[in-house]
């Protein structure tokens, strides 16, 4: 893990990471896809090197608050060109939410396909995702290149992540998304309590890791408690609330 990427040695760090097939987390400051593949350029290194990250999340900062502003896929150009052609189009019109897209830096064509973001409203959209609602509106985007399968038929795409997690970890994909779903579930509990004292979350995450089957049917019947409002019409208002 590489707190911030800001200096000649963290580039260099990533990248022989990158080019080593070693799993790195880093951060570093760009506000889009562009930006990120110019600071690459601007330390000297491809920006075709983005094509072996699994997964950009771009945050954003609104009275003091952060949140996820959007999350992009970098694709190469074979998984790029066997998108559906919906899949290019942005659903709401804006690039930033939805659809795929190129860039160009230093000559170089960096390919995407974004995957969540934050509509003008604060509505999050992350069409298709195990555990949550499929979005009928968002094009489908599916790829039919090495690693990219086509769309789960959800509604939204068959995240290229799920294939790689599966083949570095010899697991199905089905057992990836799994997990997946599992995880939003716990992270939809801590979002809905309010649970964001460190010390609270890392009690959490230890009974998780001890009984899981105990803390999860406790943070199932807490959701359940207060969701229903005697008569159950409260309980999907709730849940959705409680949703990143």
């Amino acid at each position: 893990m590489i707190a911030e990427i800001n200096t000649p040695e963290s580039f260099e760090t990533f990248a022989e990471s990158l080019n080593t097939g070693h799993g790195v987390i880093g951060t570093t400051h760009a506000e889009d896809v562009e930006a990120l593949a110019n600071r690459l350029r601007e330390r000297d290194l491809p920006a075709r090197l983005l094509r072996e990250v699994d997964l950009v999340v771009f945050p954003r900062q609104v009275d003091g608050e952060r949140y996820v502003s959007r999350a992009i896929e970098p694709l190469s150009e074979a998984a790029y060109d066997g998108l559906d052609p919906e899949a290019t189009r942005s659903p709401t019109g804006d690039p930033k939410r939805g659809g795929a897209g190129v860039v160009e830096a230093g000559g170089e064509s960096v390919r995407f396909n974004t995957v969540a973001w934050r509509d003008g409203d604060g509505t999050f959209r992350f069409p298709g995702a195990p555990g949550g609602d499929a979005d009928g509106g968002v094009a489908r985007a599916g790829a039919a290149g090495a690693g990219d399968a086509p769309g789960d038929g959800r509604g939204g795409p068959r995240f290229r992540v799920f294939d790689r997690i599966a083949n570095r970890t010899d697991r199905d994909r089905e057992a990836v998304a799994a997990e997946f779903a599992s995880k939003r579930r716990y992270v939809e509990y801590l979002v809905r309590d309010g649970v964001d004292d460190p010390d609270e979350l890392f009690e959490f995450l230890a009974d998780l890791r001890t009984d899981e089957a105990a803390t999860v049917e406790r943070a199932a019947r807490t959701m359940d408690r207060d969701g229903d409002d005697g008569d159950g019409a409260g309980r999907t208002e709730s849940a959705d609330r409680g949703r990143p």
